[in-house]
């Protein structure tokens, strides 16, 4: 999608399958799975069965294509209407700005996580940046130190989804429990961003109050 893309994002050219989620970074609401195949023989072949109650008058016709023969389902709903209309609203433009936006706000959170002395910055790919508290206080080559880490921000993360003011999954990293923030919602803006690490701060304090065992108290 992006010219300027990662260059090893280019072997996906060269798959003879892809799977995507549309309600993911096509933006298409729930639930849109697809898979991009190369080679339709291939594709029939696993797929296609008909017994002899179960015949098309058409299916000898190629122009024709009855999706029975493309997956498991014989009974589908109409899902990639939604998924045609998104693509007709925005066009290949639209998307290409509205990703490239993301990954740009990922960048912002994960730069911000890096200047930010009470954040530990892990990663940062496609429009998802990792991070984790850290308080500055904490000796973090004492021993349960890592241990203690990884609790305070598995619980961090639970008060921050039953918080409601911003949300974020988490990711395991070299036995790091961090902090996942993936931006895929074309409505995230950099005032949305700018405030995660504030209410990241503000969140980690307090369950760091109430968890840090005296053994690691300063």
């Amino acid at each position: 999608m992006l010219p300027d893309r990662h260059p090893d994002m280019a072997v996906l050219g060269r798959a003879d399958s892809v799977a995507l989620d549309p309600h993911k970074w096509l933006y298409a609401p729930l639930e849109a799975g697809c898979a991009l195949v190369r080679d339709e023989v291939a594709m029939r072949a696993a797929f296609s069965y008909h017994p002899d109650y179960y015949k098309f008058k058409d299916e000898s016709d190629d122009r024709v294509a009855n999706m029975v023969d493309f997956g498991p389902q014989n009974s589908r709903g109409f899902r990639a209407l939604k998924v045609w209309l998104s693509l007709k609203q925005a066009g290949r433009r639209g998307y290409e700005s509205m990703i490239r936006e993301d990954i740009a706000l990922a960048k912002r959170l994960y730069d911000a996580a890096i200047a930010h002395p009470l954040l530990q910055a892990f990663d940062c790919n496609l429009s998802i940046a990792t991070f984790r508290y850290l308080p500055d206080d904490l000796d973090v080559d004492a021993d349960g130190a890592e241990t203690y880490l990884n609790a305070l921000n598995e619980e961090l993360l639970t008060r921050l989804q039953a918080g409601g003011e911003a949300f974020v999954s988490n990711a395991v990293i070299a036995g790091a429990y961090v902090l996942r923030a993936c931006v895929v919602n074309f409505r995230t803006t950099n005032a949305d961003v700018d405030a995660v690490p504030e209410i990241v701060i503000r969140l980690g304090a307090a369950v760091d109050a109430e968890l840090r065992p005296d053994a690691l108290k300063s």
